[in-house]
């Protein structure tokens, strides 16, 4: 890139070009960073208005910055033990009104056995919730069935593949928009653990990895597959994930949609069957 200039990707990666002066590219990226993160700026390069600070705005700021090398999308390697079926990679979202997904972490398929801990690592950065750290029965409902597994069914055979969707901006919705969907792919046994609704009768209240009381309450969504279902988690009295299971034949899909802020103008219990529609019907294209 040429001297002395900055850009700024879809994804809000900032990258600088060499440069000295005062209006050097090194300069402008001090003060991005400094305008995202006062708290980080250094006290010769705070002004006498600064001191007096004004109001907070009424829409939060989010910035965050990620230098990788030349052609690599992520510092964490893909840990499968294959490549996976390209198939199941043609199989997951790439786009939905006008969610895409991170050119920097993009849709990936994990091919088992892998090792856990490094699965979980590269797979949770395409998820809206990480694992749990402590190994729980009810964890599927907070951290994915990919989670499960992952744990229980982690050999030859089973492949997990997973993106993650957001947008800053959008037209179509008017506000800040973020969803994941995973899908499972193996033995029929393990397909039907995954996509077993009554399972949740043990687990309509549990503990958070924070130890917070999580609570799952299902709510009703048009028939997919085999069969769907859907369900919100509470954390206290605040609702965290609207999650959508869609299990089929071949495999299990879940669409996950965390709280955020701005809200999407639409509610995402209407917005989660739409998607999960949509994601079906890709699945069923790429896989049959």
């Amino acid at each position: 890139m040429p001297a002395g200039a900055v850009i700024v990707d879809k994804d809000q990666v900032l990258t600088c070009g060499e440069g000295e002066g005062e209006g050097s590219a090194q300069a402008l990226c001090d003060a991005i960073a400094a305008a995202a993160s006062p708290e980080l700026a250094s006290p010769a390069a705070v002004s006498p208005e600064s001191a007096h600070p004004s109001p907070a705005p009424s829409v939060e700021q989010y910035f965050e910055g990620r230098v990788f090398p030349k052609g690599q999308s992520t510092l964490v390697p893909n840990p499968g033990s294959g490549p996976g079926d390209p198939r199941l990679r043609q199989a997951l979202l790439v786009g939905y009104e006008g969610v895409a997904g991170s050119v920097m972490t993009p849709g990936a398929v994990v091919a088992l056995p892998a090792a856990e801990g490094s699965a979980v690592e590269f797979i949770s950065l395409r998820q809206v919730a990480g694992a749990s750290r402590e190994t729980s029965a009810c964890e599927r409902w907070a951290s994915g069935s990919w989670r499960v597994a992952l744990r229980d069914f982690n050999r030859p055979g089973v492949q997990i593949a997973a993106t993650l969707m957001s947008a800053m901006a959008d037209e179509a919705w008017k506000r800040s928009a973020e969803f994941s969907e995973t899908i499972v792919t193996g033995p029929e046994p393990m397909l039907s653990n995954l996509g077993d609704p009554a399972a949740m009768a043990s687990c309509r209240k549990f503990a958070g990895e924070e130890g917070y009381p999580m609570r799952a309450e299902p709510f009703s969504v048009p028939r997919l597959g085999i069969r769907s279902w859907a369900f919100r988690i509470f954390e206290e009295k605040t609702v965290r994930q609207w999650v959508e299971v869609v299990r089929t034949p071949r495999y299990v899909l879940e669409i996950r949609i965390p709280r955020q802020w701005p809200k999407p103008r639409t509610d995402p219990a209407v917005l989660l069957p739409r998607i999960a529609a949509a994601a079906y019907a890709r699945a069923e294209a790429a896989l049959n």
